[in-house]
């Protein structure tokens, strides 16, 4: 568990919100183009990632009309699930931060810019894994997502190859992903 200052961190929760566009429900300018398909949100793309071997459940997820809609497909079906999912989970959000970066440069590299150098957390009141719960003045948790842009922002900056999406798919398994994305 990590503890951030609120009133020092990047904290984002709605799309809308300061920081929004740090979360994957945030509707992109240009949709991410991964193997056939397009996906409006970085949550679609996440949430398919874990059906590389499920083109119909990609295709669903692809085609939903909401990032909302999307985590609830992706969530609710266990068909197709790539059984080491819960192992790869999080050097696939990598490769989806890096897509959606790919997809929109300058409204991503503007936002991680204004960051500066403090740290950027995902605000959840249910999940203290990929954010951090608000306790008082503080936030407080695992807080993976907001740590992996903050790893994005720092390899960035050295011009780290490890910036690329490329870079992270030998490290997972994709699927169908991975046809022309």
């Amino acid at each position: 568990m990590r503890i951030y200052r609120a009133d020092e961190a990047c904290g984002f929760r709605f799309t809308r919100a300061e920081w929004g566009e740090f979360s994957n429900f945030a509707p992109l300018t240009m949709p991410i183009a991964a193997g056939p398909w397009t996906f409006p949100t970085s949550e679609h793309l996440y949430q398919a990632a874990k059906f590389g071997a499920a083109p119909a459940v990609q295709r669903r997820i692809a085609d939903a009309r909401t990032a909302r809609e999307a985590a609830a497909i992706g969530r609710g079906t266990a068909a197709g699930l790539d059984p080491r999912w819960n192992e790869q989970r999080v050097n696939a959000m990598r490769w989806v931060l890096r897509m959606k970066r790919e997809a929109n440069p300058a409204a991503i590299d503007a936002v991680l810019a204004r960051s500066g150098e403090r740290p950027i957390v995902e605000i959840s009141t249910r999940d203290a894994y990929w954010g951090a719960r608000p306790e008082g003045d503080a936030y407080r948790g695992n807080n993976v997502l907001g740590r992996l842009w903050m790893e994005l922002r720092q390899h960035l900056r050295e011009e780290d190859p490890l910036a690329r999406p490329d870079s992270w798919l030998g490290r997972i398994r994709i699927g169908r992903l991975a046809e022309g994305g």
